[in-house]
C-alpha cells in the first residue's frame, strides 16, 4: 500500500471527476469546433468556386479573341470581293459555304449563360476533344 499526500490524493481525484465547469465547457467546445469546421468547408467551397470562375474568364478572353479574329477575317473576306461576282451569283455555293462555315466557328466560340468551366466538360466527357 502506497500513502500519499492528501494534496497529491486530492489532485488525482479532482483528475478523475471533471469539475462542473469542464462539463460545460465541453458542449462550448464542440460547437466551437463545428463552427471551425463549416467555416474550413465554406472556405473550400469558395476556393473552388473562385477557380471556376476564373477558368471562365481565362476561357472569355479566348473566346473574345477568337471571335475578334473571325470578325476581321469576315469584315476582310468582304472588303477585297467587292467585286463583280456577288453580282453574278458565279460563287454562291463558296460564298453559302464559308458563310455557313463562319456561323459554326462564331457558335463554337460563344460562350453561353450557365455553361459549365472546361474542367467540367472534361469531368464529364473526357473523350470530346479540346477546341482551339
Amino acid at each position: 500500500m502506497v500513502l500519499t499526500s492528501p494534496v497529491m490524493a486530492q489532485s488525482q481525484t479532482s483528475e478523475a471527476v471533471p469539475p462542473a465547469e469542464a462539463v460545460q465547457q465541453d458542449p462550448e467546445l464542440v460547437r466551437a469546433q463545428r463552427i471551425a469546421d463549416n467555416a474550413r468547408q465554406e472556405v473550400e467551397r469558395l476556393r473552388a468556386e473562385l477557380a471556376l470562375k476564373d477558368e471562365l474568364i481565362a476561357l472569355g478572353i479566348e473566346r473574345n479573341a477568337e471571335l475578334y479574329a473571325i470578325a476581321l477575317e469576315v469584315i476582310d473576306k468582304g472588303l477585297n470581293k467587292r467585286s463583280i461576282d456577288p453580282f453574278l451569283q458565279t460563287q454562291r455555293v463558296r460564298m453559302e459555304n464559308l458563310t455557313q462555315d463562319y456561323v459554326d466557328r462564331a457558335h463554337a466560340a460563344r460562350i453561353y449563360p450557365g455553361m459549365p468551366a472546361p474542367s467540367e466538360q472534361q469531368a464529364t466527357d473526357p473523350a470530346s476533344p479540346q477546341s482551339n
